[in-house]
């Protein structure tokens, strides 16, 4: 019992540390969590019937059954009650709620006891894909636990409010990510397996066939609806287009954990010890289980584990005709299947208990190290937005990046291992009704926001280096020519000299001081705004 007391306290206290990562600083920013806001606030306006004229001359909002819609759609919804950054913090929040529970169930549904291994569910709230900005992929990975743990519930419990449950959360999972989707349905198929093998006992027809018939029915029955969508969908974006290889290099990141690494190279040493932790308590529960010679029914975890190790090492990043960065989305899978592995193979005791604390302590030191460069990022972030009171309602604006990894007031790089700032200037857009033209969403086709062919900005404005690159460049003359869009303000961020070195940048440069001039340049001269001449 006092065991268990201090579990409980040492969970409270990590949840605690998860809420205050996000809401201390002014901007929990990221790569592109900016864009999901403004969409969000499109699509609010337009729900809303406000500004629709406007937003309409330059947008679509499509209504099919694509994943990747979950962002979108809540943040919309969220606006009707607070402000952009506002409404952002709490679908974080409702993030990090649904990851820690759904995991903390699942384990100890798993594992059937209560041990400090359950504290390792802090180890992976925050990763470099929460960091990015793929907030639908990161919401996936959470449902993929209440997928798992649900149809456990079913497993043992076969009645119809179970597969409802079953039903609901796979539908949460599908339309956030297909990645996540497709990794419960193998572990839930497996498990399916493995239940099947561990209350055979000798009566192979009777207590192996027949109960694997039905859970193997019964599973294809409730997931088919999302079968045929992904089907759908995916030969909408031109089929999977997968050629496997080998790729050596990513069991090095594996043993490291890198994709356990959010924003600073401080946090390396931390991630490096908190995947070797892993990967060794593994081996050692391996060693326990394979000596105990026991049947157990969460056995079918480990192929799950195997099947993600595969997919890590083996796919290339691009398939689906885009690319994908399958390694960084599915190495969380690697350790979360680790983690389950370990929960059921590793019985309770000093070991589990011990790889349990390492892991937390790792959390801890990791917190420290990102919570002061969260709050240098959301400075710069502020410092971008300062220019918003001198922007016009229904204007367009063009944002210019000089420094994906940010610049902080004294020269230095923000986030040295992530690119926090590809699409800061998005947020002004959640402020006012604006266009910003790195709206990037708008362009994937898969969103429910879609950029209108005659004005899109990545076909007709990024020509060369295009509007995202280093040194950036855009094509204004031959943008209003083509769309009718006149560009009102173009806003550069850390811009550096050193760009004029780029022969299409020192034109477009040329350009922007001939038709535009400057009205505003902030207090660390990071953010200038220029306005098109009358």
């Amino acid at each position: 019992m006092k065991g268990r007391n201090y579990t409980n306290i040492l969970l409270a206290v990590g949840f605690l540390i998860c809420l205050l990562q996000i809401w201390l600083p002014e901007y929990y920013l990221t790569g592109d969590g900016p864009c999901h806001v403004n969409n969000a606030k499109i699509l609010h306006d337009l729900w809303s019937n406000q500004n629709t004229d406007f937003y309409n001359r330059f947008f679509t909002v499509q209504y099919q059954p694509n994943p990747n819609w979950l962002s979108s759609v809540v943040i919309a919804l969220l606006l009707f009650l607070v402000s952009g950054a506002i409404a952002e913090k709490i679908f974080l929040s409702i993030y990090v709620l649904l990851y820690l529970f759904g995991f903390l169930l699942l384990l100890k549904k798993i594992s059937g006891q209560t041990s400090y291994w359950l504290l390792i569910i802090f180890a992976f709230v925050f990763n470099h894909v929460l960091s990015k900005g793929f907030y639908n992929y990161a919401f996936s990975v959470a449902f993929y636990f209440w997928v798992v743990w649900s149809w456990i519930r079913l497993l043992e419990k076969r009645n119809i409010p179970n597969a409802l449950l079953f039903v609901f959360f796979n539908f949460l999972a599908f339309f956030t990510h297909l990645l996540a989707f497709t990794f419960s349905t193998f572990t839930c198929a497996m498990l399916a397996i493995s239940f099947a093998l561990a209350d055979a006992n000798g009566d192979w027809k009777n207590k192996f066939v027949r109960p694997l018939l039905i859970n193997g029915v019964l599973l294809g029955l409730l997931i088919s609806p999302f079968l045929i969508l992904m089907r759908w969908f995916t030969e909408n974006q031109g089929g999977l287009q997968l050629r496997l290889g080998i790729y050596p290099h990513r069991l090095k990141e594996l043993i490291k954990f890198s994709y356990l690494t959010n924003i600073d190279s401080g946090e390396t040493i931390w991630v490096t010890v908190t995947g070797i932790c892993f990967i060794a308590f593994f081996l050692i529960a391996s060693l326990i289980y394979i000596q105990s010679k026991s049947t157990n029914k969460f056995s079918g975890l480990l192929p799950s584990l195997i099947f993600a190790a595969f997919v890590c090492l083996f796919f290339p990043e691009d398939f689906l005709g885009r690319l994908i960065l399958i390694s960084m989305r599915v190495q969380l899978f690697v350790f979360i299947s680790l983690a389950c592995c370990i929960a059921y193979m590793l019985p309770a005791g000093k070991i589990k208990n011990a790889a349990g604390i390492m892991v937390f302590i790792c959390f801890l030191a990791l917190s420290i190290v990102r919570i002061p460069v969260r709050q240098s990022a959301s400075r710069a972030a502020l410092d971008i937005t300062s220019c918003a009171k001198f922007i016009q309602p229904n204007s367009v604006v063009l944002p210019l990046n000089f420094s994906f990894n940010g610049i902080d007031e004294r020269g230095n790089q923000i986030a040295d291992k992530n690119w926090l700032f590809v699409h800061p200037a998005q947020y002004i857009g959640a402020e006012k009704p604006l266009i910003i033209l790195d709206n990037y969403e708008a362009n994937m086709g898969y969103f429910p926001l879609v950029w209108k062919e005659n004005v899109n900005p990545y076909f007709h404005l990024s020509q060369f280096e295009g509007i995202e690159g280093q040194p950036p460049y855009a094509n204004l003359k031959d943008y209003k020519a083509s769309s009718g869009v006149t560009v009102d303000y173009i806003l550069m961020w850390c811009y550096d000299s050193t760009a004029l070195k780029n022969e299409h940048f020192r034109q477009l440069y040329a350009e922007i001081n001939t038709d535009y001039h400057q009205i505003y340049t902030s207090a660390t001269q990071r953010t200038v705004l220029y306005q098109k001449n009358q």
